[in-house]
């Protein structure tokens, strides 16, 4: 007897893989010591902030046109339920990167701002 595949993918690995980058960056900019990467003197992380949005738009788009029918269709479902989950969560967790970067350095950042910064799919906030 052959062992049968299950074709779905797991979904917390998927969840893992889709969102790392954006909760790398949010726990960048929360934890006290390593929010140094958000400084107003020109830290890294703004640079790389703009493409956590992005990111999980290409993962989605490669994620559901590639491969079986089937993993095509899990992946939509997938993304479908994950990225407002992110988009939602996106909210509070901004509101603490920007209060830890102002207890941090002093500088004052919108949590709104922030939050456009991680949830759209162009960094349009950079273009003003």
């Amino acid at each position: 007897m052959e062992p049968v595949e299950n074709s779905d993918p797991n979904f917390w690995r998927e969840v893992a893989r889709a969102y790392s980058f954006p909760g790398i960056m949010f726990a960048l900019a929360i934890i006290p010591v390593l929010n140094f990467t958000y400084s107003g003197h020109g830290g890294l992380s703004w640079l790389l902030v703009p493409l956590c949005f992005p990111y999980v738009l290409v993962r989605a788009i490669v994620k559901i046109t590639k491969g079986s029918p089937e993993s095509r269709r899990w992946f939509w479902n997938f993304f479908k339920t994950t990225i407002p989950c992110y988009i939602a969560l996106a909210l509070p967790l901004s509101w603490a990167s920007t209060a830890s970067i102002a207890a941090s350095f002093g500088l004052r950042v919108s949590a709104w701002e922030f939050f456009a910064i991680m949830v759209s799919p162009f960094p349009w906030s950079y273009c003003r």
